[in-house]
């Protein structure tokens, strides 16, 4: 019997360079059956050594935190599902696989698609979404039309406002979609939230905050 495939609940982590995040979809087989009403939020971890960038950095740091959570969380059949950065390399995922527990199945997920999923279910304002994930060295922008994929793109920090109202104007200009009037600002990874009027003014859009995904 292969033990990797005897799983029932979902074991989600949320890695980027704000730390880790550890969500459990009880009874769940399969991302697409997710309620996000009945996901559970076991534990933050806010450490900025782990990952730069949302790029892996410190291997040995996340085995380290990873042990020790699972270790408290005492679950038993569960699957693990990484949520990442849809520019995480090959060997990047085989560095996960190794720090995960033996005979556990992982799988992973780029995070804009798990957050739009989100959006879809719980906060579904406009079928044109903006989409801006925040933390503590970058951002992540994605634009999606429902369920469809427009654009994607990393930026720093610092550029926040301008390569925000760049990245909207490609969008723009290649693609044909219903106007948003608000876009939706993840602020679930940081300790400190941030204000969004000013980006929300320079962008002359309305900022729905999304500050947890439970």
């Amino acid at each position: 019997m292969n033990l990797s495939l005897d799983f029932k609940h979902l074991l989600l982590i949320d890695c980027s360079s704000s730390g880790l995040s550890f969500y459990l979809a009880k009874d769940v087989r399969d991302l697409s059956s997710i309620d996000f009403s009945n996901l559970t939020l076991l534990k933050t971890i806010h450490n900025v050594d782990i990952c730069k960038m949302n790029f892996l950095a410190n291997d040995k740091l996340l085995k380290k935190f990873l042990d020790d959570s699972l270790s408290a969380f005492d679950l038993e059949q569960y699957s693990l599902v990484f949520l990442l950065g849809p520019s995480s390399s090959e060997l990047e995922k085989k560095f996960f696989e190794g720090v995960s527990p033996f005979l556990k199945k992982v799988s992973f997920v780029d995070r804009h698609f798990f957050y739009n999923f989100y959006l879809l279910q719980k906060r579904n304002f406009s079928k044109a979404k903006f989409l801006v994930n925040l933390f503590d060295d970058c951002a992540e922008l994605s634009f999606f039309d429902q369920n469809k994929l427009l654009a994607y793109e990393k930026v720093f920090l610092r550029d926040l406002a301008l390569e925000s109202k760049r990245f909207l104007k490609r969008v723009e200009e290649k693609f044909t979609f219903e106007q948003p009037d608000c876009f939706y600002f993840f602020i679930n990874n940081l300790v400190d939230k941030p204000k969004t009027a000013k980006l929300a003014k320079y962008l002359k859009m309305e900022a729905i905050e999304i500050d947890k995904l439970c």
